[in-house]
Formats: structure tokens, C-alpha cells, sequence
């Protein structure tokens, strides 16, 4: 076990927590991971969806709840991964930018399907669904 990447982790969650960063969404449905990771800090036994070749390398990705997905950007070009009105909460959600080798994480925390997109590339279109 890595002691500085899991201190990083719960320290990023805590800060989301006082900060009030997870009451954007109101329902509770997902809990964004905070800031922008590199790859090299994404845990060797996360689930992983890769972003490569303009598209999620998972177009449907099945998860328990409670389990937390990173996305990680292997190309030059920036992505995100971003969710409609209604999928996630009253508003929309637009996680971070990401430029190559870095990743971003989101918890799903409720049962449901969540049809996600890249924001600048709407044609890259994903679901996780959560059991």
C-alpha cells in the first residue's frame, strides 16, 4: 500500500467534504475525485477507462456501487468526461479537462445507468451502469 497516494486521496476527499464541492450534487449520485491526477498516481488495482484514438476504450462499463472509475487521457488531444441534466443530479456536471497522461476519478454511489460524454468531442459517448 502506498501511504502517500492513499494520504493524497483521503486528503482530496476531506477537502471536497469542507469545501462543499460535493453538494453540486444534490442528489448524491456520483462523487467527483477532486483534482486532476497523472496516470502514474491512479491505484494499480483501479478500474480504469482509458481515453485513446478520439473514444473511451469501455463504451458500457459495469460497476458496483461504491466503486470509484479514473479515466485516464493516453493522447495528446484534451478530453473530459461530462454528464447531461438529469443524469446525475438537476444540473449538468463537466469534470476536468485533461491532457495526456492525466486522469480524473468519480465515485458512483447510487444504482443507475450514466450516460457520459467528452464535452468538446460530443460524438465520444459512454455509460457506466451501477448495480
Amino acid at each position: 500500500m502506498n501511504f502517500a497516494k492513499t494520504s493524497r486521496s483521503v486528503l482530496a476527499a476531506v477537502m471536497l467534504v469542507a469545501t462543499g464541492a460535493l453538494s453540486a450534487l444534490a442528489d448524491g449520485a456520483i462523487a467527483p475525485g477532486g483534482s486532476v491526477l497523472t496516470a502514474a498516481d491512479v491505484p494499480a488495482d483501479a478500474i480504469i477507462v482509458n481515453i485513446d484514438k478520439m473514444k473511451y476504450d469501455q463504451p458500457e462499463l459495469t460497476v458496483q456501487a461504491g466503486d470509484t472509475v479514473y479515466w485516464v487521457n493516453r493522447e495528446v488531444m484534451p478530453h473530459n468526461v461530462a454528464f447531461k441534466k438529469g443524469v446525475v443530479g438537476d444540473d449538468a456536471f463537466k469534470g476536468e479537462m485533461l491532457k495526456k497522461d492525466q486522469a480524473y476519478a468519480i465515485t458512483f454511489n447510487a444504482v443507475g445507468s450514466y450516460e457520459y460524454h467528452c464535452t468538446p468531442h460530443p460524438f465520444m459517448r459512454a455509460k457506466v451502469t451501477v448495480e
